[in-house]
């Protein structure tokens, strides 16, 4: 854990002497399965870049064999809770409104292609009603120097009984931590 930190020390500090450039960038992604218009909770995916996966893959994959398991699963886990401080980068809107995780939880962690994979688990604070309310979602890191930037095919994946009713519409950022909104509603 002492080893990841410094690691992000280290990497602050050239990204504060580089102008605040980002040094870790992470392709994000929030998986929303709708079954029903009331949606509790949803799902979110990252993968690291290659530098920092394999740094964080050298330092947590004890048995070398280039994958995370049992003891290493866990131990990578751990180290993500430490994530929990800055609300996993998680930012949403419920009509406008910031609206806060009431809990969220390090699900997965997987080696894919070199890279670091991690699934994370969201729960709402309380059930937004896709068919009356817009829920909007972004990621962002206002303290760290991490890039959250939406996978090429968007930033949200539906999935689900309801998926074909919602509507993403994606929409520019006006803070400069977020690459991009998605506003999303259902027709009831």
């Amino acid at each position: 854990m002492k080893r990841f930190w410094l690691c992000l020390c280290v990497t602050a500090l050239f990204a504060g002497s580089a102008m605040a450039h980002p040094h870790v960038w992470v392709d994000s992604e929030y998986r929303v399965k709708v079954d029903q218009t009331n949606l509790e909770t949803l799902e979110a995916t990252w993968s690291l870049d290659l530098f920092t996966s394999t740094s964080l893959i050298a330092e947590y994959d004890v048995d070398g064999d280039g994958d995370l398991t049992g003891q290493e699963k866990l131990d990578m886990i751990e180290v993500l809770k430490s994530f929990q401080q800055y609300g996993f980068f998680i930012k949403m809107k419920q009509d406008g409104a910031d609206i806060v995780p009431s809990d969220v939880q390090v699900l997965d962690v997987r080696v894919r292609d070199q890279m670091l994979w991690i699934r994370l688990g969201i729960a709402l604070p309380a059930p937004v009603n896709l068919a009356t309310s817009t829920l909007s979602l972004a990621f962002g890191d206002d303290e760290l120097y991490f890039a959250m930037e939406p996978l090429e095919e968007g930033l949200v994946r539906l999935s689900g009984a309801l998926s074909e009713t919602c509507t993403p519409v994606e929409r520019e950022a006006k803070e400069t931590s977020v690459a991009v909104w998605v506003d999303l509603t259902c027709q009831p």
